[in-house]
């Protein structure tokens, strides 16, 4: 019996149910947030649930052009994106919270131009490496860099599901996916400035103690 997440999906696409779960659990989770900073960090939420309504347009695009793979068997698009119910259940406070004096902003457009030339260069699997690269330098900052994080990773999945489901392809003689799985790759590194500029913004918040965007998003196994 399929879950009740796979039946909503089924009808409006998994890309959009991924971000019509995040912005339920987003909106939920503004005002908890708010009164806990007396308000400062409502321009974070709002930002990043402006962000998700914004980006449902295009996911309609992907999961349109994800559902003829999908009926042939190829799961492109429904195993990139990870159910938010794997989402962190919300807490107040970080128990030991880090150091504002630790936090150092990450240029998201550097990151991004690295890894598309790593992509011109070597494909999926050069982009993999180096998404792997950008993560392991944020490794040591847990509750910084977390919208960063959260886009690095579901990035990197997509790279390295990609093979697969080309290979998939190859065996059941259908058209490869290859140029949706580079467009959910392009969508994910034009988001990385936003995201880096996400995470300054709620870096001071972060080292009181507030664990807004890092509770905020479910862990990805880059590696399925």
């Amino acid at each position: 019996m399929k879950s009740s997440r796979e039946l909503g999906a089924a009808k409006v696409g998994y890309f959009q149910t991924h971000l019509r779960e995040a912005i339920e659990i987003n909106k939920e989770r503004l005002p908890r947030y708010a009164a806990l900073t007396g308000g400062e960090s409502v321009p974070i939420s709002r930002s990043l649930i402006r962000t998700e309504y914004l980006t449902l347009p295009m996911a309609r695009y992907v999961d349109w052009r994800a559902a003829r793979f999908q009926a042939s068997g190829i799961r492109i698009v429904r195993d990139e994106f990870v159910s938010m119910s794997e989402t962190p259940p919300f807490r107040e406070m970080i128990e030991s919270p880090p150091r504002l004096a630790d936090f150092s902003r990450r240029s998201g457009a550097r990151i991004a131009r690295r890894i598309r030339a790593a992509t011109r260069a070597d494909g999926f699997p050069g982009a993999a490496e180096a998404l792997q690269s950008d993560i392991n330098a944020i490794a040591d900052s847990p509750y910084f860099h977390c919208m960063l994080r959260h886009l690095l990773e579901s990035a990197l999945r997509i790279a390295r599901l990609a093979p697969r489901h080309v290979a998939q392809a190859t065996e059941l003689d259908v058209q490869s996916p290859a140029k949706l799985s580079r467009l959910l790759l392009r969508l994910h590194l034009a988001g990385l400035g936003a995201a880096s500029r996400m995470d300054a913004r709620a870096a001071p918040l972060q080292a009181r103690g507030v664990p807004i965007i890092y509770q905020d998003v479910p862990p990805i196994q880059t590696a399925p």
